[in-house]
């Protein structure tokens, strides 16, 4: 009796813990547009619940045969009621948001925002186009009919005039098919890169070994005799670094740590070398996971592609979102054009994009549907490979609560699309994906046979779980080891 007691006291807790959470977050969530208000509630609940350690807890509910409070991220102040009930709570008060409304709104937002399932309830998959997807409409027909329901163009390549050839020939084989797809366009973003200046100017490679001193700078300053440079290519990045913060190269395959900062100048020390040919070379980006940067998030360039956005676009794709202020500047840059509503999908490819995750969800609700995609390529090196599992699980259950669709994104089945064979690996990762709402794959010269096997994992792994929920269909081994006993 003691310990049902106890268990009911915790559970009291938590509760009155999201009821001051919500007090608190008042302010944030009565700027939510009507529709998003209870998802917002949602989801500052379930931040309030995992303020805390809870395993104690999770372990004697499921002793006593109750539910522990895992997989009731879409409605979890309702789970928690429901638990104290089955302990001898009288409830009080009924909340909107319980397992089936909850559900409800999820689906509605994914199908909203990324269209329905697919084969075998599959997530909709999101296709990178390339420069030739504009020019072979067989090729296109092909891709819808295989399962691709989301297009995707990138911003940062090509130009209105490719652009418009890709939209063109999608929407041709849209009509001839007769299968949806919605169009998802990227802001391209500021662009953070080497560039590698030799003596005479030039554009040159850079060779480094364990130890070398190079200097970062981001003004155009020429080679000197003796002097290993490098120039970032976006201005006022190098004046905010300070000592001892660790800079990345080439998608972390090269590690360099601050040791000192004078203006515009920044001298690194090479620590850690992961290519078998130690050269860094121009056009690579650069990370800097411990430092937070004051940079402008929309840039020139974007500014003059975003009217063709909002006119094709279904979905915009916001690159490097750090915090809710840039959420808020792009709403700003969409009403401006008259597109105050237009669906924004927050590419979360940052520490501080993970830290500001909730507060960017909340803004994007002010106005518009919103998305998440986990960009893992410069999210990974930002935050660390071997972080990588944890934080897409967090991501998840995240957006989960706030009933926030999400994309999968970055080097699904790369191999196959570039060698047409996947690693187990691979394999692996792509049925870890299901529990995302969309799942994207990039550009490369087999998309079509990614997009048939990326189809049968998706589905396949569907019939075990949706979200992090496992169901138990009927297992073939187990009917095979029951008839055989008779």
């Amino acid at each position: 009796m003691k310990a049902k007691e106890n268990v009911l006291k915790k559970l009291a807790e938590i509760h009155n813990r999201m009821l001051k959470a919500e007090d608190l977050k008042k302010v944030p969530i009565n700027e939510v547009k009507a529709q998003f208000r209870n998802s917002a509630i949602n989801l500052v609940d379930y931040l309030a619940l995992r303020s805390e350690n809870i395993e104690i807890l999770q372990k004697q509910l499921h002793t006593m045969g109750l539910s522990s409070l895992a997989s009731s991220e879409s409605h979890i102040k309702t789970q928690v009621i429901n638990v104290m009930e089955r302990l001898g709570y009288e409830k009080t008060t009924t909340y909107e948001i319980n397992a089936t409304t909850g559900f409800k709104q999820l689906h509605q937002n994914i199908t909203t925002l990324l269209g329905k399932a697919g084969i075998g309830n599959a997530p909709p998959i999101m296709v990178t186009f390339s420069k030739d997807f504009g020019e072979d409409f067989q090729l296109m027909c092909n891709l819808l009919e295989n399962g691709m329901q989301v297009a995707r163009i990138n911003c940062a390549h090509d130009d209105e005039l490719i652009w418009t050839k890709m939209i063109e020939n999608l929407n041709k084989a849209v009509a001839k098919m007769n299968l949806p797809c919605k169009l998802y366009m990227d802001l391209a973003g500021p662009k953070i890169r080497t560039q590698i200046i030799s003596k005479k100017n030039k554009q040159a490679k850079l060779k480094v070994e364990l130890g070398d001193k190079i200097t970062l700078t981001d003004t155009k300053q020429r080679g000197v005799k003796g002097k290993k440079i490098i120039r970032c290519t976006l201005p006022g990045i190098v004046e905010q670094l300070k000592p001892d913060q660790r800079i990345y190269f080439d998608d972390g395959l090269f590690e360099a740590v601050v040791h000192s900062v004078n203006d515009a100048q920044a001298t690194l020390e090479i620590v850690r070398i992961s290519k078998k040919k130690p050269v860094i070379k121009s056009q690579k980006g650069i990370n800097f996971p411990d430092t937070i940067f004051r940079i402008q998030p929309i840039t020139d360039y974007d500014e003059k592609c975003l009217p063709f956005i909002v006119q094709h676009a279904d979905m915009i794709g916001f690159s490097f979102v750090n915090n809710a202020a840039d959420i808020k500047e792009l709403q700003e840059r969409l009403r401006r054009l008259n597109k105050p509503e237009l669906p924004i999908v927050a590419k979360i490819e940052t520490n501080q994009g993970v830290n500001n995750l909730p507060a960017i969800i909340l803004q994007g609700m002010q106005h518009n549907l919103i998305g998440i995609m986990i960009a893992r390529g410069d999210l990974a090196v930002e935050i660390g490979f071997e972080r990588m599992s944890e934080i897409q699980d967090e991501i998840l259950w995240i957006c989960e609560a706030a009933h926030t669709p999400v994309i999968w994104a970055t080097q699904v089945l790369e191999s196959m699309n570039k060698h047409g064979l996947a690693t187990r690996s691979e394999i692996t990762d792509a049925a870890h994906a299901a529990e995302a709402d969309c799942v994207m794959i990039n550009k490369g010269g087999h998309t079509v046979e990614v997009l048939k096997t990326l189809q049968n994992i998706l589905s396949r792994s569907r019939k075990n779980n949706f979200k992090n929920r496992r169901l138990f269909r009927k297992l073939s081994i187990a009917e095979q080891f029951i008839l055989k006993g008779k």
